[in-house]
């Protein structure tokens, strides 16, 4: 899994014992500057038994003071297979589950993300979508008619360099 939003201080030692109430931890890692040792803020950890991650996903957790947001991770093999797009554009009002299904009229979406302020808890006005199978992905790039929640929105294979980018 992928835990994001640590406290800078959350120790890999407590970072598994907030995890062990919902199975055996494998490998816990939070992720570190390599110069200065401090924490990034996220982690990834695995559990002996994978069935444990789907109790992990159905509920909000708080470690340290400060809610943090667990996610599957998807393994590198996996990323090779899996394609996924930036999503510009989006609506103030656009929810990942909303995402989420517009997306899935063009192949099985494996995630969708809407990317947020972490203080205000508003939408940045992007997102990623990442679909199982590259297939017959490949046309939603450059397309101008992708309309979610009452507004157009662009895809693209990475996020662009410049907001300009986004505008068109």
């Amino acid at each position: 899994m992928f835990v994001g939003g640590l406290n800078w201080d959350t120790t890999d030692e407590g970072l598994r014992a907030y995890f062990a109430e919902f199975g055996k931890v494998d490998a816990c890692t939070i992720m570190r500057d390599p110069e200065t040792g401090r924490s990034r803020g996220f982690a990834f950890l695995t559990f002996e038994d994978p069935s444990s991650v789907n109790q992990v996903m159905v509920r909000e957790h708080y470690l340290d003071g400060k809610a943090i947001d667990p996610k599957r991770a998807i393994p590198r093999e996996e990323h090779l297979r899996n394609t996924r797009y930036f999503v510009g554009g989006l609506a103030p009002a656009t929810q990942s589950d909303s995402m989420k299904a517009f997306f899935a009229t063009y192949g099985k979406v494996v995630d969708a993300t809407v990317m947020v302020d972490r203080e205000s808890g508003r939408s940045k006005g992007f997102g990623f979508v990442t679909f199982e199978d590259a297939q017959d992905t490949d046309q939603l790039v450059g397309r101008a008619d992708l309309i979610l929640d009452e507004k157009q929105v662009r895809a693209c294979y990475n996020a662009p360099k410049y907001r300009s980018d986004l505008d068109g």
